[in-house]
């Protein structure tokens, strides 16, 4: 037998969470549909934490320039592992963070990939559930480049960025021109990698 919902939300990104939550304290019956982890795309693999390596590049750029202030400083060799564990501590905390505002909103977690059988009606491993409101809230995924591509193997997409854990990288060349770009290369330039931006325009950040 179906359960039935007021409104379910597919995706527990920003706006899921955030539509299914306003329901609910509306009196809205709202459950939230997630394969992954809470927060989507900013609290994973976005906004928190480009921000925690943001913030060890623009301690190194600091440290690099504190003789000129003043300060006898000597940067010591980076540890790339901590500063990793030091970011996904942080983005465990906010994930865990996330199961509690949920708890505490009444909106129920189901964990799984969904997909329609009908308008109304979303199934999650074998169990149907059915909704008034279905919210499709999914977020966006990088394009990776074409298969035919050479030296395509080597490529990594601003996800990929997040999975390099264990060592942190020589040398790199970030391809485009960006905010994204922008950002990454400037991180990984003020911890020391060597840094190549390669961007086809005549200017970067020509959008914005």
């Amino acid at each position: 037998m179906s359960k039935h919902f007021d409104l379910i939300a597919i995706g527990a990104g920003s706006g899921g969470l955030s539509v299914a939550e306003r329901a609910a304290k509306y009196g809205a019956k709202c459950a939230v549909i997630e394969s992954g982890e809470l927060g989507g795309t900013c609290v994973n693999r976005g906004c928190v934490p480009k921000k925690i390596m943001w913030y060890g590049a623009n301690l190194a750029h600091a440290m690099h320039h504190a003789s000129d202030y003043g300060f006898d400083v000597q940067a010591g060799k980076l540890n790339w592992e901590k500063l990793v564990a030091k970011r996904e501590n942080m983005i465990g905390g906010i994930n865990d963070w996330y199961y509690d505002f949920l708890n505490e909103s009444g909106v129920e977690l189901i964990e799984g990939a969904a997909r329609f059988v009908d308008a109304k009606t979303l199934e999650v491993d074998g169990e149907t559930y059915t909704a008034d409101h279905i919210v499709i809230s999914t977020g966006g995924r990088p394009t990776p480049p074409p298969a035919d591509l050479v030296g395509g193997e080597h490529a990594i997409s601003s996800d990929g960025f997040f999975e390099v854990d264990e060592e942190q990288p020589r040398k790199v060349a970030v391809v485009g021109g960006g905010y994204i770009a922008l950002e990454l290369a400037g991180v990984l330039n003020a911890l020391g990698t060597e840094t190549h931006l390669l961007h086809q325009g005549r200017r970067v950040l020509a959008g914005f």
